[in-house]
């Protein structure tokens, strides 16, 4: 059995299996990436399970405005403000006037047409208010109209222009090119939201080409490089920094997918990581999965670890392997225990036990810290928030694993 671990990188949807993880000394001596030239995934060791939906970058689009036309006619009478609620109560107050007077007219009592006539008057205020309303918004719509399609054909077109700037750019991120794209991006009027997801792509992918051409050693220059497209392309600081870190996290990811960080390989992170000016503290979640398998390395069911002291009581040939305080919610925090048959979560009153050789499957999501185990036994999986998602989950698959039997079974 292993477990795996999804996390969503830069350019894609990254899952992956975990295995025993290989000491340190195993490791090989390639520097060489695990990433390709444009973020993919460059998997070295065959056996190396995984799945990857790579994200194309997407045309940046225009969407329609919602005009008065294109809204429903019960939609504008009932809007859902205080308006609305008033118009909904006068109407009512008509239709209550209306059964009234249709009540003595069937009881032969003409004046029951008074009733009627006064409740349709009362019902239909409602709804010539709104048409008279939505009448004279499509007029001025109508005025609007023309001066709207000729400033969105326009936008539509300076997009279209910058869009395949940014093509250009990613084909070749010359002077030229990002001079370009600057120029280009400074005739946009359009929300930032609307084209900033192909500017960030674009800067990423030219992240990883030059990366790829240039080497590990020379990322400070490819920092530089990508601080200057984003500075074309237009992106706010955050993006800017932040397309920066998907790069070295997609990097990183890579590597502890393949299972091949070791001192070569580390030393190229390091490259990375300081040409880029990322500190551990700037990337926590990475800084700490990079801690996590690290601490995995040679630990298998000849070696597996032990707890100091546990609470919970133990049966026969049965030992704590690890314990961490997790949070099924926002709210609650519960103690939870792997032990080499068991996993234990809750307190005493309000326990659940899972043996391990009844778990099914164990999912880690990266982005979240998150931790899902699943069992056929159970109505729902073991689903909460751990500071140590990784090494808990090995704890988990391990303890699947052991070979409890005495000895002399063997």
């Amino acid at each position: 059995m292993s477990f795996t671990v999804q996390k969503s990188l830069g350019n894609s949807f990254f899952r992956f299996a975990v295995g025993r993880r290989r000491e340190f000394r195993s490791i090989d001596n390639d520097a060489g990436l695990s990433t390709g030239s444009s973020g993919e995934f460059v998997r070295h060791r065959p056996e190396i399970f995984y799945q990857a939906d790579l994200r194309t970058i997407h045309k940046p689009e225009i969407k329609p405005i919602r005009t008065t036309a294109s809204t429903p006619f019960w939609s504008s009478v009932f809007d859902g403000t205080t308006r609305g609620y008033v118009f909904l109560g006068v109407m009512i107050f008509g239709a209550l006037f209306l059964l009234l007077g249709l009540a003595n007219v069937a009881n032969g009592n003409r004046a029951g047409w008074v009733l009627v006539i006064f409740g349709l008057i009362i019902a239909l205020v409602p709804i010539v208010i709104t048409g008279q309303k939505r009448r004279s918004l499509q007029q001025l719509e109508e005025r609007k109209h023309k001066e709207r399609e000729e400033r969105d054909k326009r936008n539509a077109e300076l997009l279209g222009i910058y869009t395949t700037s940014l093509e250009r750019l990613r084909e070749d991120p010359s002077d030229e090119a990002l001079a370009t794209v600057l120029r280009e991006n400074e005739k946009l009027d359009l929300p930032y939201a609307v084209w900033a997801d192909a500017a960030i792509g674009t800067v990423l992918y030219v992240g990883f080409s030059t990366l790829g051409k240039v080497g590990p050693e020379r990322a400070a220059d490819v920092a530089k490089l990508m601080d200057r497209a984003s500075d074309a392309a237009g992106l706010i600081a955050e993006d800017a920094i932040g397309v920066k870190h998907a790069l070295y996290s997609t990097i990183l990811w890579h590597f502890l997918a393949d299972d091949r960080l070791g001192e070569d390989q580390l030393r190229v992170i390091r490259s990375i990581q300081q040409g880029f000016g990322i500190d551990n503290e700037d990337v926590p979640s990475d800084t700490s999965a990079e801690a996590q398998f690290h601490r995995l390395r040679g630990v298998d069911h000849r070696n597996a670890p032990r707890c100091a002291e546990t609470t919970v009581p133990l049966g026969m040939n049965e030992y704590c392997m690890y314990t961490a305080q997790v949070k099924p919610n926002e709210k609650d925090t519960t103690t939870l225990y792997v032990t080499s048959k068991r996993v234990i979560l809750g307190t005493e009153k309000n326990r659940i036990e899972l043996p391990v050789a009844k778990v099914d499957d164990i999912l880690v999501d990266a982005d979240r810290s998150r931790v899902t185990v699943r069992a056929a036994e159970l109505k729902r999986p073991l689903d909460f928030h751990a500071e140590e998602p990784i090494y808990l989950a090995a704890m988990v698959d391990l303890a699947t694993r052991l070979d409890d039997r005495p000895k002399s079974f063997t």
